[in-house]
């Protein structure tokens, strides 16, 4: 760093040179200012004098810009409060990144919460502008004007992907495609109505794209497939179209790989202030994004223009990034704000007009608020409003970044908060709670819980009888995963073969009936594959899986006969993966909603009865997940791997760790093995058995495994020579 300079209220770092250590100093170092020296220190780098008119006070917000060594504005820019120490008096400092609460890990505590606070233009009893300044109308234009220049950005490089004359798609639909649609629906009458076919709804757009007439070939296809009627000769006439036009998308990915340096241009040509910039870039990505996540075709989900012929062209937001390190959140109410923000005192509510409050709205407090930015001038534009605060902000809490949104003249002022829950205190007894995936009368027992105040157990269960009910009514450590209203209304879709009087099957039940039939179709492929080809037929074939039956296709590629034979299993194949896709999202979604339930039930129980700490068995989880199924494999370990996909034991683990930090329950995974064989009462090493019971060689007391393994997890956590005792050599079965 070379110097310092003041202009328009903003603190400008000279650079004599571009290197990565000077620039993360600004971004990210302490600020240190010396009141006696009137120097400024950026990191570890050496103090710099400060100009004659700059001196910062305490609580006092600076704005610092990095300029390059050409003299140029660079990117980087940053923001911070003056706070004093009193064990260094003269010292003023702005907190840099290794303060930031982002370095810390989850694990302690630290997470995101996005603070949502009614707004107001006008409400009675508080001072405010009434209408939006002509300074934030001038900034939501600029917004708009530069999403749709992205926006046109996005559709250049859309349309290099497939280049193709202006005009010639639409030609093609209104003088081909829908002429012939009407003539074939015209013939058919009104007797084969239902063969009609639809005009393709994306083709009936003003400007249709190259990747639409694709998909409506695709369409004509499978129509010839299903032996529906497709206009005489419509099929070549749009693959001879289409034929010439191949798509290269390396266009768009070029411009999604210089979007940032687009962005940058376009803000620099309409003069964006930084936090305008960010904002508007941030939601374009997340629209992107969206596209991908949603795997939506070519053509859909694309950022529009903002023309104003919908009322999402009349959202607004006005953005301010606050530094990494942030801001405490009771600035705002106790103190003299944060960059940009600042609020009123809490107003009378008599003041107002409301009546007075009570119970829980008497937590609400009605405020004035004001956005003050400085402008190209180093004046202020200021905007005056209304907020009501519904509740007080959690300690401790940092201000991340505060943005007032606008959706279709709702105005809401949302506050993103990084805060700290307390981070769990782990008692002296601990929990145990043991893995088991074992079948039940009900369904499938998939952990056993031991809470050592009271010596009592919890047995956490999927039960595969009872239907979804009202959440008031669940029973706790239980998911419901029985048939719903919709399994029975669409039954015959999963079962071809089930009658009225047949009973419901349950949620695994119908999955293992789905890959049943999917293992039916395919053994059948194979037998008539071995009757048509005789000699010919390949060894693997008894192995070979659904690509192992596409590479006989395309051995076999001039023998109709096994043409016709992998065409029919490929559409009955891919009939029941749809269905069984589709069924199986819906279970996943279930599932995991459960398990967020039970993990909640969980640290409840263990909090009421004191219990801070909880101990998971990790060790046969990787060897269930490790060891291959084979028909050498013990019991145990078959049904576990059938369920343990199933059950999805990984992930409730994780839901648990994460549900304990905010709960105050440390949830700890020991290293142990032998856990259900070792007797919870003499410590004997029994050998092992696959019955949910076991008699101990030497008390003789009848043990229930999963309920032995919880009790020796929590014996464990406190006394590590039994977690020795029990990794010692397994005794052989007798």
């Amino acid at each position: 760093m070379d110097h310092l300079s003041l202009v328009d209220a903003s603190l400008h770092v000279h650079l004599r040179a571009i290197s990565m250590k000077a620039t993360r100093s600004f971004t990210h170092g302490t600020i240190v200012y010396d009141q006696s020296s009137h120097t400024l220190a950026f990191g570890k780098l050496p103090a710099l004098a400060c100009p004659p008119n700059f001196r910062p006070c305490e609580e006092e917000p600076v704005d610092f810009k990095l300029i390059g060594a050409d003299g140029t504005l660079r990117k980087q820019t940053r923001s911070g409060v003056f706070k004093a120490n009193a064990k260094m008096p003269g010292i003023l400092r702005v907190a840099g990144a290794a303060k930031s609460p982002k370095n810390f890990s989850s694990e302690d505590g630290w997470g995101v919460l996005v603070y949502k606070l009614k707004a107001y233009i006008t409400h009675p009893g508080v001072e405010t502008d009434g209408c939006i300044p002509e300074w934030l109308c001038q900034s939501i234009l600029r917004q708009r004007q530069f999403w749709n220049k992205m926006v046109e950005h996005c559709d250049a490089a859309r349309a290099k992907c497939c280049p193709i004359p202006e005009g010639a798609v639409l030609n093609l639909v209104q003088n081909t495609i829908l002429p012939e649609i009407d003539a074939l629906n015209l013939s058919l009458g009104r007797v084969r109505s239902k063969d009609k076919m639809k005009h393709p709804a994306k083709l009936k757009k003003d400007n249709p794209a190259i990747q639409n007439v694709w998909s409506f070939l695709g369409l004509l296809r499978h129509r010839v497939e299903e032996n529906l009627p497709v206009p005489s000769g419509l099929i070549e006439k749009v693959a001879s179209f289409v034929e010439p036009y191949k798509t290269d998308f390396t266009p768009y990915y070029t411009f999604e790989q210089n979007l940032i340096l687009l962005a940058e241009e376009e803000a620099e040509k309409l003069q964006l202030r930084f936090y305008e910039l960010r904002p508007v870039l941030s939601s374009f990505r997340a629209a992107l994004a969206t596209r991908k996540k949603k795997h939506l075709s070519w053509s859909d989900g694309w950022p529009q223009i903002k023309d104003g012929r919908n009322s999402k062209d009349n959202r607004w937001g006005l953005s301010y990034y606050l530094n990494r390190s942030g801001m405490e959140a009771n600035r705002l109410v106790t103190g003299p704000g944060v960059p940009g923000l600042t609020f009123g005192p809490k107003l009378d509510p008599a003041l107002t007009g409301h009546p007075e409050l009570r119970g829980r709205g008497a937590k609400r407090s009605l405020r004035a608020a004001e956005i003050s930015l400085k402008g190209d001038d180093g004046t202020r534009w200021t905007f005056r409003f209304a907020v009501l605060q519904w509740r007080d902000f959690p300690e401790p809490s940092h201000i991340k970044e505060w943005k007032l949104v606008s959706n279709n003249g709702d105005l809401t002022l949302a506050l993103t908060l990084e805060l700290q829950n307390p981070i769990p205190v782990p008692s002296e007894k601990a929990a145990g709670l043991d893995i088991g995936w074992r079948t039940t009368d009900d369904g499938i027992r998939f952990g056993t819980l031991y809470e050592p105040e009271t010596k009592s157990f919890r047995e956490l269960t999927i039960n595969l009888l009872k239907s979804p009910t009202d959440h008031k009514d669940r029973t706790p450590f239980r998911i419901d995963f029985g048939s719903t209203r919709k399994d029975r209304r669409h039954i015959t879709d999963l079962l071809p073969d089930w009658q009225p009087g047949d009973s419901i099957p349950n949620a695994l039940e119908v999955k293992e009936i789905l890959q049943s039939r999917r293992d039916a179709a395919k053994d059948a492929l194979k037998r008539h594959l071995r009757e048509h080809l005789g000699d010919l037929t390949p060894e693997w074939i008894t192995q070979a899986g659904r690509n192992g039956l596409f590479k006989i296709c395309a051995l076999f590629k001039d023998d109709a006969r096994v043409q016709e034979l992998l065409t029919k299993w490929r559409k009955k194949d891919q009939a029941i993966g749809d269905v069984a896709l589709t069924y199986t999202a819906g279970l996943v979604r279930r599932l995991e909603y459960g398990q967020a339930q039970v993990a909640h039930d969980v640290c409840d129980y263990l909090l009421k009865k004191g219990i801070t700490r909880l101990i998971v068995e990790d060790t046969f989880l990787a060897k269930v997940s490790s060891e291959p199924r084979t028909e050498a494999s013990p019991e145990r370990l078959k049904r576990s791997q059938r369920y343990r996909q199933f059950t999805a034991p990984a992930r409730f683990v994780a839901l648990l760790k994460h549900v304990g930090i905010k709960k105050g329950i440390v949830v700890e995974t020991l290293a142990a093995v032998n856990t259900t064989r070792m007797c919870r009462y003499c410590d004997t090493l029994n050998p092992a058995t696959a019955a949910d019971k076991l008699v101990c060689e030497k008390c003789l007391r009848v043990l229930q495994q999963d309920e032995n393994a919880a009790v020796n997890l929590s014996r464990f956590a406190s006394n590590p020579e039994l977690a020795a005792m029990a990794r010692e050599r397994p005794k052989k079965v007798a």
